[in-house]
């Protein structure tokens, strides 16, 4: 459904307004069919005012991002359920990170758009903790390492190494890149249901209790 077009809004209302058409378009065609005028356009308001109140388009959508942080924080913390071990955590967590990213590609690909995204923005950072942070702290877990670490340590490698997992594999599945081992009629759902956990499986394996 589109945005619904205003001829007048208050200061705040324009944001949303702008916040809310790039949304659409990002959800719709992606980065690549966005432009600062298609926005204007669907808030019905003149071609300048993205500029006028954001500065430039990376303003504007630095908001859009903030936002699709927001939403896979929920997507991840939708994922947990009581009493998982931190082997079932990460498996569920890693799912629906993956889950998020085939969902919303366009999304996805401009999370990581550091041209396209102010990361120095202030909210920003919190944002992507807000989103990350569970599924750092299960991995901390998972190697029995603490997050943030200590003064004088480093980040335990095998955090960084689950989070470029995960990531890795979200990229390749928006790209289809496992159309090569998926023999399916709804490749989606095997990538989801059969594929995905393998490999989640191979990387994070069940431990035996002590």
């Amino acid at each position: 459904m589109s945005v619904t077009i205003r001829e007048n809004y208050h200061h705040g209302e324009l944001r949303s307004a702008l916040i809310a058409a790039s949304d659409e378009i990002i959800r719709e065609s992606g980065v690549e069919g966005f432009s600062l005028r298609e926005a204007a356009r669907r808030a019905g308001v003149s071609p300048g005012a993205p500029k006028h109140h954001f500065g430039s388009i990376v303003g504007l959508l630095t908001e859009v991002a903030i936002a699709a942080y927001g939403q896979l924080a929920r997507y991840l913390s939708d994922a947990l359920v009581a009493n998982q071990t931190a082997e079932q955590k990460l498996q569920s967590l890693g799912t629906a990170y993956v889950r998020y990213a085939l969902d919303n590609p366009g999304h996805f690909r401009l999370i990581c758009r550091k041209d396209l995204v102010n990361r120095h923005h202030p909210d920003f950072e919190p944002a992507v903790y807000s989103a990350m942070t569970g599924f750092v702290l299960t991995a901390a877990e998972y190697y029995g390492s603490t997050f943030p670490p200590e003064t004088d340590q480093a980040v335990h490698p095998g955090i960084a190494a689950a989070v470029s997992t995960i990531h890795g594999i979200a990229h390749m599945a928006i790209e289809d890149k496992f159309s090569f081992v998926l023999r399916s009629d709804e490749p989606e759902a095997e990538l989801l249901g059969t594929l995905l956990p393998s490999m989640l499986n191979f990387h994070w394996p069940v431990r035996d209790p002590q």
